[in-house]
């Protein structure tokens, strides 16, 4: 008898990120889209990421290689948009290539929402369908990490 996930169980294979930008939403959405800029925040402080492919629009996919700073080669992780409302959400999968240490080939979803907060940017992450806590949590840390790379690149383009 297949044993059933209670509620409570569910939630906690979610991973809820909300963090606010001193940016206007739509340099916060098109810093997810545009292929220059998701490498410059993507990843750890160890990473130097590549976008090996980006096709921004439902049913388009992305592919980015997580390069390590010596230069190596690191994880790919790839995916599909399924719904793109410009500037407020995104929604898209997202799966670790062979190669991952922990979460190879699992199938995740990924939500991100974009609220203006008087010329700030609110914007919530959720990512959900992790096989594990321990999964879920490997994750927080490199999405807490990428999005304090992304307000760094965020201000850098502002000071310009």
């Amino acid at each position: 008898m297949a044993k059933e996930k209670s509620p409570d169980a569910e939630s906690d294979l979610v991973l809820v990120i909300t963090r606010t930008f001193d940016a206007p939403r739509e340099r916060v959405f098109d810093a997810w889209l545009d292929p220059d800029s998701i490498g410059g925040w993507i990843g750890t402080r160890d990473i130097r990421a590549e976008t090996l492919e980006l096709t921004p629009h439902v049913g388009g996919r992305y592919r980015i290689h997580m390069r390590r700073a010596d230069g190596s080669s690191g994880p790919v992780v790839s995916g599909t948009y399924r719904e793109i409302v410009r500037p407020e959400r995104l929604v898209f999968t997202w799966m670790w290539e062979p190669g991952h240490p922990v979460a190879a080939g699992q199938d995740t979803l990924v939500t991100v929402t974009f609220s203006e907060r008087n010329g700030r940017t609110e914007m919530q992450l959720k990512h959900e369908l992790f096989s594990s806590k321990e999964v879920r949590d490997r994750h927080k840390e490199g999405w807490t990490v990428s999005f304090e790379k992304m307000a760094e690149l965020l201000a850098s383009a502002s000071a310009r």
